[in-house]
């Protein structure tokens, strides 16, 4: 069983992003199911790799995404990915103990970390598109 399920109201509105976002729900799940099905916590860190990789295309893509329409709450939203991305970079250097209850509380962490920032702060950006655009308000 999923640890999240990607659900048609999770949408941005913007087609790449939300491929992205549904890809990061697939890295998650792996995670998940390879910690639920394991007696080791050794088997996370490859996907925990791949995640922090992922993560990482994935910020780029929306910051370019998110500048380029001159969103205006871009440094917020880039300071939120900064602390995501510091946070999977300690779990990388600090995961030595096999604790494998430890290993599948952080994969549910991550995924509600995930899944709060798409539901809250990317759809913050979704919204603002959908008022007119970025630059609603502002005179040309």
């Amino acid at each position: 069983m999923p640890l999240i399920k990607w659900k048609p109201e999770y949408t941005v509105h913007e087609t790449e992003l939300d491929s992205q976002h549904i890809r990061l729900f697939e890295i998650l799940n792996t995670a998940y199911e390879n910690v639920i099905n394991s007696s080791e916590a050794d088997c996370i860190k490859a996907v925990v790799s791949d995640l922090s990789e992922y993560l990482k295309y994935h910020f780029a893509a929306e910051e370019q995404l998110m500048e380029g329409n001159g969103y205006q709450e871009i440094d917020a939203h880039i300071a939120e990915h900064r602390v995501f991305a510091h946070t999977i970079e300690a779990l990388q250097t600090n995961h030595h103990d096999n604790n494998l209850e430890v290993t599948k509380e952080l994969i549910i962490v991550l995924g509600n970390w995930v899944l709060h920032h798409i539901l809250i702060e990317d759809r913050k950006y979704s919204d603002s598109n959908s008022l007119g655009g970025f630059n609603a308000g502002v005179c040309p």
